[in-house]
């Protein structure tokens, strides 16, 4: 007799001063139970089996990269990067923090609203791609005062998705089992194009493996 599959745990770590009832949400949205960590904590908690770290704001080069990202990297766990988590993403993997961008909306109006949404362009071919179902040019919200250019992407990482000024929007890992990061508001499932949710979606089944 079969047994129903053991409900993905997902630890959830959110940039300091950010409510995360928004991104606890969307792990709920994808099937996966959240478990909020702090971004100062030491270890990736036990029983988890996949990390999402997210934010709306910008890594600086002040803050340093959280050691359960550096822990979830080493041990192959699924890893969705949104916003800040992005960023720390990338720094985790040596590369550069975003550099200050315009026209790609304002990350702080009121109920989270975002103020633009762009076109970008997903590349065929990779992970995005893949989980998405689709490739080529798509309206997406966006709300970031902050973004990485092609040369701040850490050497290794794919940048999969592109805006129409050159801003990366999403890098992802070849060769990794699952290690994606996007600079849309992949958690406001509301707003964002559909099937755009599968990303959530993948991460909590990878979480079940």
């Amino acid at each position: 007799m079969s047994h129903p599959s053991k409900t993905a745990r997902i630890a959830l770590l959110v940039q300091p001063g950010e409510p995360d009832s928004a991104f606890a949400s969307a792990i709920e949205h994808g099937g996966g139970q959240p478990l909020v960590c702090d971004a100062g904590a030491g270890a990736l908690p036990s029983d988890v089996g996949g990390l999402m770290i997210a934010g709306t704001g910008a890594f600086t080069d002040s803050e340093s990269v959280p050691n359960a990202l550096l822990q979830a990297i080493e041990g192959r766990f699924p890893v969705l990067g949104i916003g800040w988590g992005m960023h720390a993403l990338n720094v985790a993997l040596g590369g550069q923090p975003p550099a200050m961008v315009e026209g790609h909306g304002q990350p702080d109006l009121p109920g989270g609203e975002e103020s633009v949404k762009h076109p970008v362009f997903i590349a065929p071919g990779g992970k995005v791609s893949y989980t998405i179902a689709g490739s080529g040019w798509v309206t997406v919200p966006s709300a970031h005062t902050h973004g990485l250019m092609p040369g701040q992407v850490a050497d290794g990482l794919l940048s999969s998705v592109y805006a129409e000024d050159r801003v990366v929007e999403a890098i992802e890992k070849p060769g990794h089992g699952w290690l994606i990061g996007v600079q849309w508001s992949a958690h406001l499932t509301g707003s964002t194009p559909k099937g755009f949710d599968s990303l959530l979606l993948a991460l909590v089944e990878r979480s079940q493996q």
